[in-house]
């Protein structure tokens, strides 16, 4: 007695509908990918703006947390620790000038110093610019923090926000600065930090 072999298989009508369904998603992964790709570089972007405005908050907080500070010992008087003022083409409250004993010598060496311990931070002509021995808010010789190239910076403000204890119990002041900006190629990428700084001298 023979016995008749049966093979499985899809018959041609079923994978006319297989081959239907993958193209159809195919087709459909193929229209999401620029935008899941432009959303990517969207975000890239906008880490590397956080990124790089974030070093720039980081760089005058750690300056602002030492403003005042003199060697213990020090017997030369401690000039203003922190000035807040403005360049005369810049808003209100985004020029820094901050003062600390960096070298340890016990004085605040003066501007004229090489070793000048004034250090500064003004917001002009949409950039961030610093500066070692600055009397003022004016004048030349700064340097830019970040390449205005690269990223336009739209507002930077410093404000006193008042008064609080420190580690030691004394009163201490503390700062909020604000900083915004945006990359000059892709304007629609832009980003606000806000920090608050507490004094400690």
């Amino acid at each position: 007695m023979l016995v008749e072999n049966q093979q499985g298989g899809f018959s041609l009508a079923e994978m006319l509908i297989a081959m239907l369904i993958a193209s159809m998603m195919i087709v459909s992964v193929a229209a999401m990918y620029p935008a899941l790709q432009r959303q990517s570089l969207m975000l890239y972007r906008l880490y590397r703006l956080e990124q790089s405005m974030g070093q720039v908050l980081m760089t005058i907080a750690k300056d602002l947390r030492r403003a005042g500070f003199l060697l213990k010992g020090g017997k030369a008087p401690v000039p203003e620790a922190v000035y807040i003022g403005q360049h005369p083409q810049s808003a209100v409250g985004s020029c820094l000038i901050i003062r600390y004993d960096l070298n340890h010598n016990g004085v605040i060496d003066p501007i004229d110093s090489a070793a000048a311990e004034h250090f500064a931070y003004r917001w002009l002509n949409n950039s961030i610019e610093q500066h070692r021995s600055a009397k003022d808010c004016h004048g030349n010789g700064w340097e830019k923090v970040v390449d205005p190239a690269e990223i336009v910076i739209t507002h930077f403000s410093v404000q006193l926000g008042g008064h609080s204890l420190n580690g030691t119990g004394k009163n201490a002041a503390y700062y909020l600065i604000a900083l915004e900006g945006h990359w000059k190629r892709w304007p629609s990428v832009k980003r606000r930090l806000t920090l608050r700084i507490r004094g400690m001298y």
